[in-house]
């Protein structure tokens, strides 16, 4: 099977007044059409910076792409127009982050800002998708809380507003960028379980960034380990887990205890 998202040989540079911190020195990898991939590594190891590459979300200055390729479908995002790529924003790319509190505006209900990021629908009609959206995400009375601000809502259910915006355009991947670090570990299993029963209903592939190996366990195909901007190893997740080849891997292996399922 071809790869749907292909990263090969990424290079992303820092350029600050105080000099150039290469942050992704010859990152590849690839994900396929229903797969989850897991990249992984420490803070400050390039796994954030790469995958906020793939949609061009690292600001510009000071950040440059001096090498490699980024290839969605055989189209390469680092090469395409803003406007075309805003089209792929969405659509075929969406991303949910760490902390829904600086990704959500919190002057706005929660299904207003879903209904704006339908595209190609009239205002009833994007209006029409934000309840089943919520719905999908695991949300209870969807109905209610579509008119909640984001303050109102849990940290577990502002992830799952998240991922109701992330998923109301169908995108063909979704990157999830450290989803579970601010929440409790009963919650991060039942997102983290969610994102596992989307991908199988729409057989999208799935990129999860994290630090910490154990979250993995249950629900990647494919494990990334990433340490310095640098590729160390890679495979399958019962190999990666069972005979770690690196020891960078096994140290990552033992500061993080595995999810206990809920």
């Amino acid at each position: 099977m071809s790869a749907l998202l292909e990263i090969e040989d990424l290079r992303v540079e820092f350029r600050l007044n105080t000099g150039t911190v290469t942050a992704v020195d010859g990152v590849s990898l690839h994900v396929e059409a229903g797969e989850t991939l897991a990249v992984v590594g420490e803070s400050g190891s390039g796994k954030t910076a790469t995958a906020l590459s793939v949609l061009r979300l690292n600001p510009v200055p000071p950040c440059v792409y001096p090498g490699g390729r980024i290839l969605l479908d055989g189209r390469d995002l680092l090469r395409m127009s803003e406007k075309d790529l805003r089209r792929v924003r969405g659509d075929d790319i969406a991303m949910i982050f760490q902390d829904p509190m600086t990704s959500l505006n919190p002057l706005k209900r929660v299904g207003a800002q879903i209904a704006e990021v339908v595209r190609g629908a009239s205002r009833a009609e994007a209006r029409a998708a934000v309840i089943p959206a919520l719905r999908e995400a695991g949300i209870n009375d969807a109905e209610r809380r579509a008119g909640y601000y984001p303050h109102q809502l849990s940290g577990g259910l502002r992830q799952r507003v998240m991922i109701a915006m992330a998923l109301v355009g169908r995108p063909q991947v979704l990157i999830a960028d450290e989803p579970t670090t601010a929440l409790d570990v009963t919650v991060q299993a039942q997102i983290l379980n969610l994102l596992a029963e989307l991908r199988q209903r729409h057989g999208m592939a799935v990129v999860l960034i994290t630090h910490d190996l154990g979250v993995v366990a249950e629900v990647a195909d494919r494990v990334v380990v990433v340490r310095h901007g640098q590729v160390v190893e890679s495979g399958d997740v019962l190999s990666v887990f069972e005979q770690p080849a690196k020891d960078y891997t096994r140290e990552l292996l033992r500061a993080t205890p595995r999810l206990e399922r809920a």
